[in-house]
Parts: C-alpha cells; sequence; structure tokens
C-alpha cells in the first residue's frame, strides 16, 4: 500500500468515518490481505511433499518486516469464524520474496491438521513478527554440523538455503533422521543441493527402515571432525537431548538448539483456585496449567505453540501465586503480564479473562 495512502488512512479522521467498522474491515472489501498495520498473507502455492505434510509458498503484504534465518512464525487461520492461530519454522531464506513454511500433521492439532488437508492457493492466513533466535551469525562459520529429525528440518532448512543464496564458503554436514524415505520432508531438494555444492554433504538416516538411531557410534561415523563444527539442532526434545549430551562430549564448538525444547515442562499440576474477573467463572488450580484450567472453564483465551515460545496467550494477572513450569520457580506476582501455557497456579490466582 502506497505509504501516503497509508498515512491519510490511519488518521484518526479515516477511523472515525469508518465507525462502527474499521478502516481495515473496508480494505477488505477490495482485497482482505489488505491492512494498515497486520501482517497478512496470501498462499500462492501449496506442494504436499509427503502423505502428512504440506509446504506453503506465502506471499506478504507490505507490514510483513521480514526474518532471519532459522525463526519462527505465528500463522492464523479463520476457522468456523474464529482465527486461530499456530507457531511454525520458516524453512525460507531472508531474501525470498516468499515466505515458506511446512506443516506436518500434529495428531488432532486443529491448525495444523487444517492446512495440510485443506491449505489451498488463494488462502488468507494472518501472521505475527517474525521471533526466535535460532539464527546463524552474518559471518558464517568455516564448518557446520546441521543436526534435525522430522519436522525440525524446517529451521535448519533456512539455515542452509541463507548461507547458499549468499555463496558463504561454509563446509556442511547436513544430518536428518526421519522414520522412512517417503516421510522426509525435503528430501529431493537436498540431494540436488549437496549435487550442486561441493561444501554440502547430506546424510539421511531412516529410523524406521533399517533401526538407524542416533548414537555415538553412528555420530562419530557420520561426522568424524564434529570438533571443528559449530551446530544448529532441531528436532523431537528426546532427540535433541541426546544429540547434546554426544556433541557435548565431543566438542567445545558453539551449539545452537532451537528453542521449541520450550515444550520440555514439568506436568502442569497446580494448586489454590482460579478466578477469571472479567468472566466471574472460578475454577480449581490443581489440573493442567492456566491455559488449560481457562479452556476447561469454557474460555477461549488466544494461543499459538502452548509451549512458552509465541507469546500469543500472554494474559495480565492481577495477583497470585503462579509456578513457571519450565523452571518449577514459584513466585508471587501482581498487576503482571504472563503466558498462560508455561505456568500453573501455585495457590489462588486471579486472572483479567
Amino acid at each position: 500500500m502506497n505509504p501516503l495512502v497509508k498515512r491519510v488512512l490511519g488518521s484518526s479522521l479515516a477511523g472515525a468515518l469508518a465507525h462502527p467498522s474499521s478502516v481495515d474491515d473496508y480494505l477488505a472489501l477490495i482485497d482482505d490481505r489488505l491492512s494498515l498495520a497486520e501482517p497478512r498473507g496470501r498462499i500462492v502455492h501449496t506442494a504436499r511433499q509427503t502423505a502428512d505434510s504440506v509446504t506453503l509458498s506465502i506471499e506478504p503484504n507490505d507490514n510483513w518486516r521480514g526474518h532471519h534465518a532459522g525463526q519462527h512464525v505465528l500463522l492464523g487461520v479463520n476457522l468456523d469464524g474464529t482465527r486461530h492461530s499456530r507457531c511454525f519454522s520458516i524453512a525460507s531464506a531472508p531474501d525470498a520474496r516468499l515466505i515458506e513454511i511446512t506443516v506436518k500433521r500434529n495428531g488432532d492439532g486443529r491448525v495444523s491438521n487444517h492446512l495440510v488437508d485443506q491449505a489451498r492457493t488463494g488462502q488468507l492466513v494472518y501472521l505475527s513478527p517474525a521471533e526466535g533466535d535460532f539464527c546463524p551469525p552474518m559471518q558464517a562459520p568455516a564448518k557446520a554440523l546441521l543436526l534435525s529429525a522430522g519436522s525440525g528440518i524446517t529451521p535448519v532448512m533456512s539455515v542452509l538455503r541463507t548461507w547458499l543464496a549468499r555463496n558463504a564458503p561454509t563446509d556442511v554436514v547436513f544430518l536428518h533422521y526421519a522414520r522412512t524415505p517417503v516421510d522426509m520432508i525435503y528430501a529431493a531438494e537436498l540431494e540436488k543441493l549437496a549435487a550442486e555444492h561441493a561444501q554440502l554433504q547430506s546424510i539421511a538416516v531412516f529410523t524406521g527402515a533399517d533401526g538407524g538411531r542416533l548414537d555415538a557410534a553412528a555420530l562419530d561415523a557420520q561426522v568424524p571432525d564434529l570438533a571443528e563444527r559449530e551446530t544448529w539442532l532441531c528436532g523431537p526434545a528426546g532427540f535433541m537431548d541426546t544429540a547434546e549430551t554426544l556433541i557435548a562430549a565431543r566438542s567445545n564448538a558453539p551449539l545452537h538448539r532451537e528453542q521449541f525444547a520450550a515444550s520440555r515442562r514439568a506436568s502442569a499440576h497446580g494448586q489454590g483456585a482460579v478466578q477469571f474477573l472479567k468472566s466471574d467463572i472460578a475454577a480449581s488450580g490443581e489440573h493442567g496449567s492456566l491455559l488449560e484450567i481457562a479452556e476447561g472453564a469454557g474460555l477461549s483465551p488466544p494461543y499459538g505453540c502452548r509451549m512458552g515460545i509465541c507469546h500469543a496467550c500472554k494474559c495480565h494477572i492481577a495477583e497470585g501465586a503462579v509456578r513457571d513450569l519450565r523452571t518449577d520457580r514459584v513466585r508471587e506476582v501482581r498487576d503482571t503480564d504472563l503466558q498462560l501455557c508455561i505456568h500453573a497456579a501455585a495457590g489462588d490466582v486471579a486472572i483479567d479473562l
């Protein structure tokens, strides 16, 4: 949108003329991707690399401020008249015109499964600013290991694509673990890139086909010069725990671990009562995170990742005692904004919800 037009439409006069609707409501009549401030995008291409995944290429509007390699985004879709948002890693390089994410089926995950089954060209999606610090420095390392499993391949693909797009002279071992060859996302692209770039070695291990597992013997054979390589690691929490232990025993080089590891939280058990002030509802705080307690009480607070990453579920706590489910730390809070998904009641809690 032209900056001058946006400035005029963002004025208090334009807002008053649009009332009781918003300027964005009127812009949506022209193109629902238009907004004065909100990043939005339109799916321009879908590709289903595996039976349980979909790769989406998204053209953002001019409110999108870009991303760094390895970051993630909160992506929202409208389902049954309600916007639902979830957190996904960005697989594209920062210089790419389109944002690429790959979504895998996730149990009964409503947004993930909707996208895998029904994402279509032309569909509108809502975007948050990119977040996360799983990012390589501007100066690429001389040697690197990109280690991933399952859908953890997506942020490390962004890192790899960034280096290749910038012709970084980095010696890269890309080591990925998947259940079977047909379950591996980006398999064809990695094979092609390895053939085109002598500095890239791509290794795939299929745990279902040959029983391959990440262990000391396998890592020593696959990456004999591990001590010389800076590592970027992403995958299921158990996989990353194992990898981190093995790598630490063999190398002092930096290891970057995608912070989706925030899912490694304690069991969500609490105590006391939770009072939802705006809804005038009280509930026991014993069974679940504050987010789960709210949902169990019939409320629908926004959320994205449920792992303490995206901050979509942040809510104002009037007062009370809470326990951080990542660290088990208990503290008294008052007039504080907290993420509901990673905190439980540690006594009576009053929430402005």
